[in-house]
């Protein structure tokens, strides 16, 4: 189905989809031993792209003008963690499913990073985070009180690899 037949619930769908997707990731990674440690020190990659100087502040009334607001132009790859980007998508300010360079995804930013940047998630990136988390089964969890604070403190050890 090419992009011009996508009717707006159509977007629409995706768009909730995605934000759920996320809401789910971030509190899969917070919460006690739900992901290994592997998945929780995940890497995404994305394109960053700065605000434009001179431009005015992104509010309410312009946060569609992309390319106007944001050096779309020059943009660079970033490496952030898998919380990182979790919490920038449930609290985006932005968010624009598009398509660049490297292909479709969504273009986002948060209230708080409005001000300096604009970040690019790939679809493809989107569906292997969703496909890791959603299958990540932890098969250990440790649980301790600490000595010292008498806090509870929790732990899941590291994947063990396959034997060869």
């Amino acid at each position: 189905m090419g992009e011009e037949n996508i009717t707006d619930a159509q977007f629409a769908r995706l768009e909730r989809e995605i934000f759920i997707g996320f809401y789910t990731v971030r509190k899969m990674l917070e919460a006690t031993g739900k992901v290994s440690p592997e998945t929780r020190n995940l890497q995404v990659s994305l394109k960053c792209y700065s605000k434009r100087n001179g431009q005015p502040s992104v509010d309410w009334y312009n946060r569609s003008e992309l390319w106007e607001l944001y050096d779309l132009e020059n943009g660079r790859s970033e490496e952030r963690d898998l919380l990182y980007v979790a919490h920038q998508m449930v609290h985006s300010f932005i968010f624009a499913l598009s398509e660049n360079d490297d292909g479709h995804g969504a273009f986002f930013t948060s209230d708080r990073d409005k001000k300096t940047r604009l970040s690019f998630i790939t679809t493809n990136e989107i569906a292997s985070i969703f496909e890791l988390v959603g299958n990540d089964y932890p098969s250990e969890f440790n649980a301790w009180r600490d000595p010292e604070t008498g806090e509870m403190k929790w732990a899941v050890p590291p994947r063990k690899e396959a034997a060869t």
